[in-house]
C-alpha cells in the first residue's frame, strides 16, 4: 500500500485537508501529523478533510478522522468531510458514523469536482 499524500490550504479563510493513497496503519500518523499542523493556527474555526482521492482507508484511519472530530468539538470548531469513493465511504457506513460525521459536499467546503 502506498503512502497518502496530504495537502493543505487555505480557501477563502478555511483550511482544507487533501488526503490522497492508502490510509492505513503505517501511513495514518502522516495524516495525523498534517491535520495537526492545519490546527496550530488557534484562528482556524473549521477545517475541511477532503477523502475523494483516498484508494484505500482501514479503521485506524477512521480513528485518525474520528480524534480529529473530537478535537474541534472539544474546541469549539468543526470538521467537515468530503466522502471518499465508495470503498473508502463503506467504512465510515459499517461503522455507523454517517449521522455523527459532517459530510459535505466538494462545491460546499473549499473542494470541486475539477479537483477529483
Amino acid at each position: 500500500m502506498s503512502e497518502p499524500a496530504t495537502s493543505i490550504e487555505n480557501v477563502d479563510g478555511m483550511v482544507v485537508v487533501r488526503a490522497s493513497g492508502d490510509l492505513d496503519l503505517a501511513s495514518a500518523p502522516a495524516l495525523e501529523r498534517a491535520l495537526t499542523e492545519s490546527l496550530q493556527d488557534g484562528q482556524v474555526e473549521t477545517l475541511t478533510l477532503d477523502l475523494r482521492a483516498l484508494s484505500f482507508m482501514d479503521s485506524t484511519g477512521l480513528r485518525v478522522v474520528l480524534a480529529t472530530d473530537a478535537r474541534m468539538r472539544a474546541q469549539g470548531r468543526e470538521l467537515f468531510v468530503i466522502k471518499g469513493p465508495p470503498s473508502v465511504h463503506r467504512v465510515f457506513e459499517l461503522a455507523l458514523l454517517e449521522e455523527r460525521l459532517r459530510f459535505v459536499e466538494p462545491a460546499e467546503r473549499g473542494g470541486s469536482d475539477a479537483d477529483a
